[in-house]
């Protein structure tokens, strides 16, 4: 069977899109207010920023009331996190668990797998995922570069369970305390909508690069349009071969990028890559007014995914990622309305003149033997 073929859409979803972080954080927000039960959040990036203490400060109202709140940050996404406040809110009952910390579990350490996941559940009932870390920059609507350009997405549905299990074996793997976890997980949420929605989610409890496979086999399926968007671009030979092959057979190929970035050496390799790609008819275009962090696809007009997996190696090779795919047409105009080329602003690439001085050619093999990692 394909990847797709694996993928278990169930029906009966309701959905709200956001590619903006303010509206997004206010929608979880409100989810939070309404946690009865349980809230369970897991993030590569957790801030104590104002955004990162107004966001516990509302976890720890919630646990004081009695809502068990249990939190897993990644120890290198969030490796300027202000341990002494965290304790404090630990102190009013929030749970809290690292991912893979260097140095509590040396010998265990493994510096690649990372959890690049961004999820938040309520109860069971309401979900949330998609690029938005919890920091300062993700709230904003990309006009500028304090403010970055993302996209998130709220669930209900059947689809809820699987995101909770996801996030209960995360919590388990990183010695998180035991608690009763199996109704959340058995709960067959009423989503009462009508998207049709599969969860893609790839780490160390699945068979590895399931989320590389499933963009292989979407390319190759692929009839007439594809839309990427991703602020990180080396995805590696099997990719750049199934795009090109695509572009080949009159499939029209859109890739969007960071312009702006706070990863310098992976934007000049996503460049270098980019340029092959042109040269076969793949149209490149970059973000240029601020950070563009959004990770979206789109597939003819009958499949889109949004979630946290950028079209690198680190996140198609090691790291743990959490995506939802949607089946129809809704969900791949919006992507393409919100972030395709038919939104204003976006700069697109040309294909550069062959050669370039020697320090040209030594800055692009340095950034893409980076890459390549």
């Amino acid at each position: 069977m394909t990847p797709t073929e694996i993928l278990r859409f169930r029906a009966g979803h309701r959905i709200a899109l956001f590619g903006a972080g303010a509206a997004a954080f206010v929608a979880m927000e409100d989810a939070i207010a309404e946690a009865k039960e349980h809230v369970h959040l897991e993030t590569y990036i957790l801030r104590t920023d104002r955004l990162g203490r107004h966001m516990l400060d509302l976890l720890s109202r919630r646990a004081r009331e009695g809502v068990d709140v249990r939190v897993i940050y990644d120890a290198v996404g969030s490796r300027g996190i202000d341990r002494r406040m965290l304790a404090s809110y630990a102190a009013d009952g929030i749970e809290f668990e690292a991912w893979n910390p260097p140095a509590r579990w040396l010998w265990r350490f493994r510096p690649r797998l990372r959890d690049h996941r961004k999820l938040l559940l309520v109860d069971g009932r309401v979900g949330f995922l998609g690029g938005l870390n919890v920091g300062d920059e993700y709230v904003g609507d990309g006009r500028d570069g304090l403010h970055w350009r993302d996209a998130h997405v709220r669930l209900e549905g059947p689809g809820l369970n699987e995101l909770e299990a996801i996030f209960v074996e995360s919590w388990f793997r990183v010695g998180g305390s035991s608690f009763d976890w199996r109704s959340g997980v058995a709960r067959e949420s009423e989503g009462g909508g009508e998207h049709d929605v599969a969860i893609l989610a790839d780490g160390p409890t699945y068979r590895r690069r399931r989320v590389r496979d499933f963009f292989l086999d979407e390319l190759e399926r692929a009839e007439s349009r594809v839309l990427l968007v991703s602020p990180y671009f080396a995805p590696g030979p099997k990719v750049l071969d199934a795009i090109e092959a695509a572009s080949d057979r009159g499939v029209a190929i859109e890739l969007v990028m960071a312009g702006r970035t706070d990863h310098p050496l992976m934007r000049r390799a996503a460049r270098v890559l980019s340029a092959r790609l042109i040269e076969r008819g793949v149209r490149v275009f970059e973000e240029p007014r601020a950070m563009m962090h959004a990770k979206l696809a789109a597939f003819d007009d009958r499949l889109a995914v949004v979630g946290t997996s950028n079209l690198d190696r680190q996140s198609l090779r090691h790291s743990c990622e959490v995506n939802a795919v949607f089946a129809g047409a809704t969900v791949p105009g919006w992507i393409r309305a919100n972030f395709g080329p038919e939104r204003p602003g976006l700069t697109e690439l040309e294909a550069p003149t062959r050669g370039g001085g020697p320090l040209r050619r030594i800055a692009d093999r340095w950034a893409m033997f980076w890459a390549e990692l």
